[in-house]
């Protein structure tokens, strides 16, 4: 099938919003050469449990899709429509099995010395969209804090080097109370700015009381995900053992397969309105590497996909020490959270962690005007960037991280 022969009726397997949504947009879609939107497909058919930013995303796309002139829409798609696929390609039900497709087309487009081609076209269509839907900037300036070290005593290594030029380094600071400030400085935050996700608390161990849904905050932690994440090895681990059996598996088989992993796959359950927030944890898990087995990682892979996805108005990335590095197969057959844990190394992992994480940060609308700080949990250390404090400058006096909030506000 070719997508000028799509009907409504061949989205009746989507759930309800995807469906609604690919109906309604039906004579763009019918539009579209076959390796594009077999792609557009993939983002469609998982609407229900996308984060309200993601659809207005989609939603705008398509809308502009949709204005193009008859001309302008040609020549956006050419680059697609000159991709030669073969026949059989087509025989593939891309409508209800998109993740599978593009798993084939890629590969397809490697063998036929394509690829090359096909970045070309889909840079040259990312870059007109972000030409044509600029973003506006958030109502007020993004906030992201980072706390990394907890349970080391001290650091022989000098912290946030990648950081201090960018900002205002506080070596004075009184670490009495400072967790409870940063609680309440977010809570606060998500009172003044309600919304569905805009406000997120991501632990890489057990998460500090009073944040959480009844606050308006989104909170995921590793501590609460980690059976999830042995579930999840364990199903893959037999999903090799029995593909192995009868005659191996590749790369290909194996990505298909934990992408349809669901969150009742892997013992994630909720409400409809937690919906998104299950199917974000289960993409973490598994498409993130070693999310499922280093706390540290999982707290960097989920903020930076929170940052990408959601695009939230305030988020707090707690490192926490992780796991001893062992050999991969014990790692991935073992319990992380009854391990000896390894908080130096842990603190070398946060500290690049709130790099990362300033980095997402700046690649949302409104960067110019963001904020973000970075604490040595228990310590005092922190380095704080916003419009109104000096670059590349040291602070010694005697401080407190509330006084901090209050400069960079």
């Amino acid at each position: 099938m070719q997508p000028q022969q799509l009907r409504a009726k061949d989205f009746a397997h989507y759930p309800p919003q995807a469906q609604a949504f690919a109906v309604s947009h039906l004579q763009v879609l019918e539009r579209v050469p076959l390796s594009l939107c077999a792609i557009l497909l993939l983002e469609i058919i998982d609407y229900d449990w996308r984060f309200p930013v993601e659809q207005r995303e989609l939603t705008r796309q398509f809308n502009y899709l949709a204005t193009l002139p008859p001309a302008a829409f040609s020549e956006l798609m050419a680059p697609f429509a000159a991709v030669r696929l073969p026949d059989a390609i087509s025989k593939i039900d891309w409508v209800n099995q998109p993740q599978h497709f593009s798993e084939q087309l890629s590969a397809l487009l490697w063998s036929m010395q394509q690829m090359d081609q096909y970045r070309a076209a889909a840079l040259a269509y990312q870059e007109q969209l972000q030409q044509a839907l600029v973003e506006p900037p958030p109502a007020v300036p993004r906030f992201a804090i980072a706390a990394i070290g907890q349970g080391t005593a001290s650091s022989e290594r000098p912290l946030f080097r990648q950081l201090r030029p960018l900002g205002t380094l506080f070596t004075g600071v009184q670490p009495e109370g400072g967790l409870q400030t940063l609680v309440d400085f977010m809570n606060a935050r998500a009172r003044r700015h309600p919304a569905p996700f805009a406000h997120w608390y991501i632990d890489g161990g057990e998460p500090l009381p009073g944040c959480g849904a009844e606050q308006g905050i989104t909170l995921t932690s590793y501590q609460t995900l980690a059976p999830a994440a042995l579930r999840e090895l364990n199903l893959t681990n037999r999903f090799v053992e029995k593909a192995t059996s009868r005659g191996g598996v590749g790369p290909e088989a194996m990505q298909s397969f934990m992408a349809g992993l669901t969150p009742d796959d892997v013992g994630l359950h909720g409400s409809a309105a937690q919906a998104p927030l299950r199917h974000f944890e289960v993409s973490v898990l598994t498409q993130g590497a070693g999310s499922q087995v280093f706390s540290t990682t999982f707290v960097q892979w989920s903020a930076r996909e929170a940052m990408r996805r959601a695009q939230p108005l305030t988020l707090f990335a707690r490192f926490a020490p992780r796991q001893c590095m062992a050999p991969m197969n014990e790692l991935l057959n073992r319990n992380p959270l009854t391990q000896k844990t390894d908080p130096e190394g842990s603190l070398i992992d946060a500290d690049m962690g709130a790099y990362y994480t300033w980095i997402n940060q700046q690649r949302l609308s409104g960067a110019a005007d963001s904020r973000f700080l970075a604490w040595y949990e228990g310590h005092d250390l922190a380095v704080a960037v916003a419009p109104g404090l000096a670059k590349g400058t040291v602070s010694d006096g005697t401080t407190s991280l509330g006084k901090i909030l209050e400069w960079m506000t």
